[in-house]
């Protein structure tokens, strides 16, 4: 309902944030393709190679910058600040929320189900091994290409991943396009919405984001009804996965 801002908030001085070599970046970073190069990089990088901790790092960061230039731009303080602030970065929110979900459902080692589990998995292999006695020609090729599927699986996954990651600086800079051209050099003045995040109709591409946050966050929540894990192994892994620098 961006009707409602008849009576935008504007800057006294519309260009103060512009003498500022280091302010004018942090408020133009999201369309700059040097800040999405590097931004994307380090994302895929260090978070499949080292930790997902640093996605995380990275994301803060940038929420970070966001706050930043919402504060440079004249947003009010508190909830009107912060709402935006988190609104403008719902892609990296749902990059995180994407990225836990992958971790629940593919991060847990065998050693962190706990005693219920390992009791499932000691009864699971004595029935497979009866059936290796009864069918062990077939099953002994099946347990080889179970293997490399599964190799292939973890590969997908991060490739899925890295995809996500591409596809959301993209989605966010498509934003900043749409939304932020009063910010570009010729503009006169930035013009800040009055209205809340949620006061305005939902564009395609905020559903999108809100719906892949929603889809993710119920994944994590029923991870342990529908696997052998429990909260607390769940809760483990992500701790584990979630260290800087994991040996």
């Amino acid at each position: 309902m961006k009707d409602a801002d008849a009576n935008p908030i504007t800057l006294t001085e519309a260009h103060a944030w512009r003498q500022h070599p280091m302010r004018a970046w942090i408020v133009r970073h999201d369309h700059s393709l040097s800040f999405a190069g590097v931004y994307i990089s380090l994302t895929i990088l260090l978070s499949i190679l080292v930790s997902y901790f640093w996605l995380l790092a990275l994301v803060a960061l940038h929420i970070l910058l966001e706050w930043l230039k919402k504060g440079y731009l004249g947003y009010r303080p508190g909830l009107h600040r912060t709402a935006w602030t988190l609104w403008d970065t719902k892609f990296d929110i749902a990059l995180i929320c994407m990225a836990f979900t992958l971790l629940t459902y593919t991060g847990i080692p065998a050693g962190a189900a706990g005693a219920q589990s390992a009791g499932r998995l000691a009864l699971l292999g004595r029935q497979m091994g009866a059936l290796t006695q009864r069918a062990s020609p077939l099953l002994t090729r099946l347990a080889k290409v179970g293997a490399l599927t599964r190799a292939a699986g973890i590969k997908g996954i991060d490739i899925f991943f890295s995809a996500r990651v591409l596809l959301f600086r993209k989605a966010d800079m498509a934003r900043a396009a749409a939304d932020e051209a009063h910010l570009l050099p010729l503009a006169d003045r930035p013009v800040i919405p009055a209205h809340l995040p949620w006061q305005e109709r939902l564009t395609g591409g905020g559903r999108f984001a809100l719906i892949v946050i929603a889809i993710n966050l119920v994944a994590i929540v029923i991870s342990p009804l529908i696997t052998d894990h429990s909260y607390l192994s769940v809760l483990q892994t992500l701790g584990s996965k979630l260290h800087p620098w994991p040996g």
